[in-house]
């Protein structure tokens, strides 16, 4: 290796100078040269690679290549580099490039020198295909030769190609063993640049690390576990990393934390709703194994419960000694602080997986849970087999005979300033003004002023007591209560069977205070002490009160307040009872809704379905109407406009005909014709200003009056459809009207129209008509003459009463009428407008009931398909409701 590092260093030349004369090489190889020279069978080869050398190191390189090409013996491929590498050095990458490329080896070293040479060369070039190719050419020839899994490594970090690197990172991984390497391995998943890859392609380097180095194990597992979550290859890590620990050895002595909180990590989100069962089977079982494997020494609770609920659920999942393990190390832990944060969590993942798959969970169950929710929040709940007996108490407490007997259960709230009853039904919460109203099993909340509750600091609920929950209530009032004040009618003797029912009712209350009120009614003849002492006998750590009818509520309250120690914070046992029973209850309702939830989907189609209906049918008449309308209108206006045209044209010829008396025989009948043309088109203004402007008028004004009454008619229609729309959908959704501007705005157009009528002065009398021509002339001529006028007086009036004018009167009329008639064209648009809103509406109506029916049979199919997507969730929550019910039970076993 030592020759080797000479030619690489280029200092050979060290090996033929003596140490004598290292400082001038030059002269000492020239010497060397002249005397080797001297014999002719001497190979100068190897004194003029050294030369060679020596000129490189002094920048001559024009000669250092003259003597390297001169190089024949097995020098000759290390100094065909070298003269590459002069080439390289002068910039001349194209002449340097062939020589690389041209040198032929079966050096292992100089191959990959070569390879570097040319991996700088194609950087320079920024030939990023050259340059993989010759790393990877290197790394196949010697991935051991120094710096080269380096160079290729920042190579392909510059580059931000994660894959390369993240590929000879595992390589080298596998190939050393070293350390260094597993930690830039997992400073790439830390980062996210592994997750591109398939988990299987990790085994390679996670099982041999876990032999060597279980801390650096536990650190790789943990950043790619990381970097597979939350992505769809999440599953396929998960099987494998199951495949793996199943071979890992687990030391006691190391630190599994971190891979048991992500064990912990995953089975929550694996039972989160979002996958199925056949999904979770292949992965599950083992992940819970694996899990109970490296948590034994942390603390094994959350994994040995999770074996056993699951293998409750999903019987012979697991072999005997699993199950007979996960039951000792069950047994043998200590109680978890975070049962009710378990169970808060699970909670919140029910109600979330309810709202993401639009589950109907139903307003009052709703209103339940927000006063389940507050864990800090006590109650007491009076109940009995009698809501009458029930409410009675309840009315002795509030001092007032709110109650008659009604079958309600009633949440009573403390801390109001002024009483207020709501009923909380499926469509809201409504103020109650008459209880005598309110439907039978109805739920109201009673926000009641009582110094009583304010010093319990506790809610009442009254309620009668069922075994099951019915009448879609979800809650059994007594499993979420902090006390129970059970209610037994005094009015007659308690059966033995009414007994039985009372012990079986006392035994499902663990940790639960429960006390008894037997309360007398007028006129029985029943002994209470018989039943008080019945129930003592039956019950002797609760305490019986027997209440008469003449009893105030302060005994009432007496008795409460000395046996239930509301006063106290609610433990976490207590806490978790609650919770356990909030989300047993919640999920066997959840369980019914497919039905509820498929005929919801099939009643909002067949809704949908007649709303498109209703919205093609009222379409089609608003469009009719629409064109009704623009016609009737249209051709009203048209026959209006059209009279105005023929009186305009009747009364006009007349008027200038009577002109002809204002001749006189005395007239100037040289400028006759231009007073007559004056007297005229004055006469014309007159007749349009004041006869045929207002009587056009009055005439538009009844045609828009009548207009509007018309669209009227049709809005009064609009509004019986909004009516019925609007009741169809229980708000007011749908407000069609016609645009009523219209109107005004023809009126303002109208009025604009008609004060800009001005016909300007026609030239009525100079008009070029012979007999005119003829007039005018004869009036220059004869007109000073006496004995002519007489002629051209009776001349002038015979033209002008047997002239028609009608020339004249077309003029005034297409003068008077263009604008009225550009009018009447945008009439058809004009209605257009006026009917564009509603019809609009309609047409959005049509597009988004047949939106609403698509989306409800698009799910309607999914759930006939697949109705695992609804099953499976709810049994996965029950595993995980099963695994927090073990856990729970753990301080009992201590």
């Amino acid at each position: 290796m030592m020759i080797e590092e000479h030619m690489i260093n280029k200092t050979y030349f060290r090996t033929i100078v003596d140490e004598e004369h290292q400082q001038s090489p030059v002269k000492a190889l020239g010497h060397a040269f002249y005397e080797e020279q001297m014999d002719e069978t001497t190979d100068l080869s190897s004194v003029r690679f050294a030369q060679g050398e020596v000129y490189y190191h002094h920048r001559d390189m024009e000669s250092a290549v003259y003597k390297w090409g001169l190089v024949k013996n097995e020098l000759a491929p290390w100094a065909k580099k070298n003269i590459g590498d002069a080439y390289y050095e002068l910039g001349w990458l194209n002449e340097a490039e062939n020589t690389y490329t041209s040198i032929q080896t079966e050096s292992t070293v100089l191959s990959i020198e070569v390879s570097l040479q040319l991996l700088a060369l194609y950087a320079d070039k920024n030939n990023k295909d050259k340059v993989h190719q010759y790393i990877k050419k290197a790394l196949a020839v010697d991935p051991d030769y120094p710096n080269v899994t380096e160079i290729a490594r920042t190579f392909y970090e510059e580059e931000q190609d994660w894959g390369k690197a993240v590929e000879l990172a595992v390589k080298e991984a596998v190939r050393t063993e070293s350390s260094h390497w597993f930690t830039v391995l997992t400073t790439y998943a830390n980062k996210g640049y592994t997750k591109d890859f398939t988990p299987e392609y990790f085994t390679q380097v996670l099982l041999p690390l876990s032999r060597l180095d279980q801390n650096i194990f536990s650190n790789l597992t943990k950043s790619l576990w990381e970097s597979y979550k939350h992505t769809s290859s999440n599953l396929a890590w998960l099987a494998t990393i199951n495949d793996l620990l199943r071979q890992v050895e687990v030391s006691e002595e190391e630190d599994w934390s971190d891979l048991s909180r992500l064990h912990y990590d995953s089975y929550l989100a694996l039972m989160d709703g979002d996958y199925l069962i056949n999904d979770l089977k292949p992965v599950v079982p083992s992940l819970l194994v694996n899990w109970m494997k490296i948590s034994k020494a942390a603390g094994p609770l959350y994994a040995s419960s999770a074996v056993l609920a699951w293998n409750e659920l999903f019987p012979d999942t697991f072999n005997r000694n699993t199950l007979e393990d996960a039951e000792r190390l069950l047994v043998s832990e200590y109680p978890s602080a975070q049962n009710v944060e378990e169970l808060t969590a699970l909670l919140q993942t029910v109600l979330q997986w309810t709202e993401g798959n639009d589950i109907i969970i139903g307003n009052k169950n709703k209103w339940l849970l927000s006063q389940m929710w507050n864990l800090n929040k006590k109650h007491l709940c009076i109940t009995g087999k009698s809501q009458k007996e029930n409410t009675a108490v309840l009315n002795k407490l509030l001092g007032e005979e709110l109650f008659k007997g009604e079958s309600l259960t009633v949440y009573m709230n403390h801390g109001a300033e002024q009483p207020e009853m709501m009923e909380i039904t499926e469509m809201g919460s409504t103020l109650v003004e008459d209880i005598a109203h309110l439907p039978p099993d109805a739920l109201v909340e009673l926000n009641w002023p009582s110094h009583l509750l304010n010093q319990m600091d506790s809610s009442i609920i009254t309620a009668p007591y069922r075994k099951e929950p019915e009448n879609g209530n979800a809650f059994d009032f007594t499993l979420t209560s902090d006390g129970v004040l059970y209610v037994v009618d005094g009015s007659r003797p308690v059966t033995d069977q009414e007994y039985k029912a009372l012990s079986e009712f006392s035994n499902r209350q663990p940790g639960i205070p429960v006390h008894f009120i037997i309360s007398e009614s007028e006129g029985t003849d029943t002994d209470s002490e018989d039943i008080k002492n019945s129930l003592a006998n039956l019950f002797p750590s609760s305490q019986v009160l027997i209440v008469k009818p003449f009893m105030n509520g302060k005994n009432v309250a007496d008795f409460i307040r000395n046996h239930y120690l509301m006063n106290m914070t609610i433990n976490d046992n207590r806490k978790v009872t609650k919770l356990l029973h909030v989300i047993r209850t919640l999920l066997a309702h959840l369980k019914n809704q497919r039905e509820t939830k498929e005929s919801v989907y099939k009643e909002t189609v067949a809704f949908h379905k007649e709303a498109r209906t209703k919205y093609t049918h009222y379409k089609k008449n608003v469009e009719k109407a629409e064109m009704d309308r623009s016609e009737g209108f249209k051709k009203s206006y048209h026959d209006l406009k059209e009279k105005m045209k023929r009186k305009v044209q009747e009364d006009i010829p007349p008027l200038l005909q009577d002109t002809a008396d204002e001749i006189e025989e005395d007239s100037d009948f040289r400028n006759i014709q231009d007073e007559l043309n004056t007297l005229m088109n004055n006469k014309i203004n007159d007749y349009l200003n004041h006869t045929m402007i207002p009587e056009f008028q009055s005439l538009l004004n009844t045609w828009i009056q009548k207009s509007r009454e018309d669209i009227s008619k049709t809005q009064a229609y609009l509004d019986e459809v909004n009516e019925t729309f609007n009741n169809m959908y229980g708000e007011k959704r749908v407000a069609l009207a016609c645009d009523f501007q219209l109107l005004t705005d023809w009126k303002r157009d109208l009025n604009r129209m008609l004060n800009r009528i001005d016909v300007e002065d026609i030239n009525i009398m100079n008009r070029m008509k012979p007999s005119q021509f003829l007039l005018k002339s004869a009036g220059k001529l004869f007109g000073n003459f006496q004995q002519n006028k007489q002629m051209l007086y009776n001349q002038y009036r015979k033209a002008i009463e047997n002239d028609s004018f009608e020339e004249i009167t077309d003029t005034v009329i297409e003068k008077v009428f263009f604008e009225f008639d550009l009018f009447e064209k945008s009439l058809k648009s004009d209605m257009k407008m006026c009917f564009e809103e509603p019809i609009q509406q309609l047409d959005n109506g049509i597009s988004q009931s047949e939106e609403q029916i698509n989306k409800a049979e698009e799910e309607l199919q999914l759930m006939r398909d697949n109705p695992a997507a609804f099953y499976d969730p709810i049994k996965l929550f029950e595993t995980r409701l099963l695994q927090c019910e073990m856990m729970a039970l753990v301080p009992q076993n201590q």
